[in-house]
């Protein structure tokens, strides 16, 4: 059984709000060579792939359930890949397969009534942010009233904690795990999941995990950056039970990164938290 973390359910039922060329204008430059593979792969997700395509590629892989998640990009590049509604039906849709984290527009200043609507009105049941690329600081005190309320919500925060190459402007500091530290120290019944393993900054971010009860990393990334993650380090402390399996699918495809993992020079009795027990603890399920 797998639980995973983070996928972008990037589909033709999905609302892409404008033509995807100028989306990967607007992401990746006019560098055509980029442009032009990311135009691709939009072009593929939004003709020919189904939430049901999603679903049944899950069964392939024995993947349980997923957290899927919007990438709401509205303030920084005026785009919203996967809007929350789209998360809400999709869920209505497979309620017992897929589990849907809302996009929050930061930094708009109306962050508070997104948040409501999305938790109380269209019923997910997380959010995520992406710093880097929304360019904002997630430790800035102005968004303490959103922490406060996502904490009497009952709801975890997911955000980027890594750098952003592969998007244009996207600003690298804001994804340092050393702002999660401030963050958790202020909001200490938050729960807080670093995506992205913290690449480039491995052991910044396992301090900052290590520190805090309630914040919780992922492993959603490359492959290649595995043979560099000190595994062995949530061992040796006692906090195997801070590791969440996520993907990125389909940005990191499940053929790709579900073999890497069962190839972790770990116990089987860890790979099984990682893959499973941890979530369905964090998820309460």
């Amino acid at each position: 059984m797998i639980i995973d973390m983070h996928v972008h359910p990037f589909c033709k039922e999905a609302h892409w709000g404008e033509d995807i060329n100028k989306i990967a204008e607007k992401l990746l430059g006019k560098v055509k060579t980029g442009r032009r593979r990311l135009f691709k792969f939009f072009e593929v997700m939004k003709d020919k792939i189904s939430i049901d395509d999603y679903v049944s590629t899950m069964n392939k892989y024995e993947i349980d359930k997923a957290v899927i998640v919007s990438f709401n990009l509205i303030s920084a590049y005026d785009i919203c890949l996967v809007n929350n509604e789209d998360l809400a039906n999709f869920v209505k849709r497979y309620p017992n397969r897929l589990i849907g984290y809302a996009g929050i527009d930061f930094p708009a200043h109306n962050v508070l009534e997104q948040l409501e609507y999305a938790i109380v009105s269209l019923g997910l049941k997380g959010v995520k942010a992406a710093p880097p690329v929304q360019k904002f600081d997630i430790s800035d005190k102005k968004l303490d009233p959103l922490w406060r309320k996502m904490i009497d919500l009952n709801v975890p925060l997911w955000t980027h904690t890594a750098d952003a190459r592969t998007v244009i402007g996207s600003i690298t500091k804001y994804g340092h795990p050393m702002l999660i530290d401030e963050l958790a120290t202020r909001h200490q019944d938050l729960t807080i999941i670093m995506g992205h393993m913290g690449i480039p900054w491995f052991w910044e971010a396992i301090s900052v995990v290590l520190r805090h009860p309630n914040v919780y990393i992922d492993i959603s990334n490359h492959p290649i950056y595995y043979k560099y993650f000190p595994w062995d380090v949530f061992t040796a402390e006692g906090s195997e039970n801070k590791l969440l399996y996520a993907s990125d699918h389909p940005l990191i495809n499940w053929n790709e990164i579900l073999p890497a993992v069962k190839k972790l020079p770990i116990s089987e009795g860890f790979r099984k938290l990682i893959l499973y027990e941890n979530a369905k603890k964090l998820l309460k399920i």
